[in-house]
Order: C-alpha cells, then structure tokens, then sequence
C-alpha cells in the first residue's frame, strides 16, 4: 500500500484497521465501546491519512473538543437570538464551538436531546429549560449521571443546585409595576405566558407585590399557552375581557405579547396609550419600531450570554465556576406606550 491514498474514507481506513465499518462509526460516536488498543489503532490511521474526523478522534486523548451544546426553549423568540449571539462570541472569543439545539418548548424534545448529545463529543452543556420547574430537573440529572459539566441560562430551576446565570424577574416585575403606580395607574391588568414557567411566575409575582402594598390587585390575570404560534389567537380570544374591563394599563410579561395586544387594540379603535397604557418585557428590537413605540422592562440577554460562557470556561479552566449564582438587574426603558393620568 502507498503512503497516502488519494481520499481516505471510512471504508479504506476500516480494511487498514482491520475492522469493521461498524466499528469505525462506533469510534467516532462512542469511542468507549471500542477496545483502547483498537482505538490507538485507528486513530494513529486517521492521523495518517489526515482523515478529517481525526480531530474529534484526537480528542479521545485529550478529552477535550472545546464544543458546548446551548440548548434552548425556542428560536421563535427574538431574546434567545440575543442569547446565542452573546454566548457565542464569548465562546468563539476563547477558542470554543457552540451546537445549538432547540426544546421547542416541549419536554419530550428536552429527553430526545438528552439521548442526542451521547452521540455528540460535547465538553459542556447551557441549558435553558422550558418550565423551570421540577418537569425540567430529568435534563439535569442526566447531564450529571454523564459527568457533562451543566449551567443554567434565563429559565432556571430554582429548587436545584445546578449553577446558573439569570436575569431578576421578580425585581423586572417590580419595576414595571412601580413605573404604572408613579403614572398613577390603579385599574391594572397583567397579561402573562404560562406562569408555570417560573421565570413569567417571578415577573407576575414581582408586579403583584408593588400592586399590593399600595393597597391593589390586578383587574384581570389572563395566561397564555408558552407556544409562539398561539399567541395572536389567546390574545384575540381575551380582547373583549380586556376591553370590558376598563383597566387604563396592561402589563405583560413579553414584549411579543405586547406589541400583540397593541395591534389587536389598535384594530378594535381603542387608542394607546390615550385610552390603555402597554408595558411589555424583553426590550426586543421591535419594541422601538412599534407605534407608539413600547415601554419595557430590558434585561441584557446578549450579556447575560457572555456571562454563561465565561462561567462555564471558567469552569473547564480552574474546575470550578466563578459564579454558582449570578443574577443581572434588569432596567426600565421608558418610551410612548404609557401615559401619565
């Protein structure tokens, strides 16, 4: 045989080897069901013969690929966007890959991943989880019975100890409902996603308590399924409850579901905010492209992305995070879609 082959394949380097092409898949995807000294073997052929996979083959030694899966609820919603941009310039900054993989707001999904990611060479694991509640703790408890270093990005399970980078709901919530009492709001209703989720629960909870100290509830608490495709028809479905109610201002707990009611309001002759105030959360970009442009509670996604990243190099590097809980304050962007009484 020559010293190099024109194109070396799975194929030729299983004959050279002397297995099987089971085998040589079976090395790539689960290297510790193949015999060390068979391993040596076809990586020393790899190296040879410059195979590609060779890389993730050296990583066998070295157990290292520098590759950390992000794992998010959804892609529909344009603060993940943020999320993942800041998580992978922080990580492309140091040297490292990122895999994206979408929960697509299901929990079926979060087990299915689960199972993926043993066939995957990934040295670390960010995972924001669809609830944040004990529905998501399975994920975790299977990252570590795996030994994959795990941290937690915006929805966190509150109950466990896994380290975690987040925004103060409960405080954005608080702050939002300061902003309706300092433009003398009192007749206010609050519109949320699944408060199942615990992060939309912290924001709604942070609201009530303001509310509550000045002597005040909401006029109404309308839930909303997680699922982006049914906002505009839960919205619809609750527009006349909103409008009978006679609230002067609505709060609610994403900018999507803002700028939503904004439009369906608008369709319906109810002026904003002449007639309703509109606050919304996430400070998206659309939010200051709407008309009247939004009010907002603006938490960094793409710095709390950097933050995670760091965290978890922090981690690879030293063997411990920086930061096992790190939370970022959120701030009030004041804009034209709330009005002084």
């Amino acid at each position: 045989m020559t010293e190099k082959m024109e194109k070396a394949t799975i194929y030729s380097i299983a004959k050279e080897a002397r297995v099987s092409v089971a085998t040589i898949s079976r090395f790539f995807n689960k290297p510790y069901l193949v015999k060390e000294e068979t391993r040596n073997r076809i990586l020393q052929i790899c190296d040879k013969y410059s195979y590609e996979p060779s890389k993730i083959a050296s990583a066998i030694t070295t157990k290292k690929t520098k590759t950390i899966a992000l794992l998010l609820p959804s892609f529909k919603e344009p603060p993940f966007m943020d999320l993942i941009n800041g998580t992978e310039y922080e990580l492309s900054k140091r040297g490292y890959c990122l895999n994206i993989f979408n929960f697509r707001e299901s929990l079926e999904r979060e087990r299915e991943i689960a199972k993926i990611i043993d066939n995957r060479f990934i040295d670390g694991v960010i995972f924001s989880s669809v609830y944040g509640n004990k529905n998501d703790k399975i994920f975790i408890l299977e990252m570590l019975e795996r030994n994959i270093p795990c941290i937690m990005v915006d929805r966190i399970i509150p109950d466990m100890d896994t380290p975690f980078v987040s925004s103060n709901d409960f405080l954005g919530g608080k702050i939002a409902a300061d902003y309706a009492r300092e433009n003398n709001h009192n007749k206010i209703g609050i519109i949320s996603y699944n408060r199942s989720a615990h992060i939309f629960n912290q924001r709604v909870k942070g609201f009530l308590s303001i509310l509550k100290k000045a002597g005040l509830g909401a006029s109404f608490i309308i839930d909303i399924p997680l699922e982006f495709n049914k906002i505009e028809s839960s919205v619809m479905d609750s527009i006349e409850d909103v409008i009978k109610s006679k609230v002067t201002f609505v709060f609610n707990t994403s900018d999507t579901i803002a700028i939503t009611l904004m439009r369906s309001l608008q369709e319906k002759k109810i002026k904003i905010p002449e007639d309703i105030s509109i606050m919304g959360y996430d400070n998206m970009i659309y939010s200051n492209l709407v008309f009247p442009r939004l009010s907002t509670i603006h938490h960094d996604m793409h710095e709390i992305g950097r933050k995670v990243a760091a965290n978890l190099i922090y981690k690879f590097e030293t063997g411990d995070f920086e930061n096992k809980k790190l939370v970022l304050d959120p701030k009030i962007v004041r804009r034209d879609s709330v009005r002084r009484l």
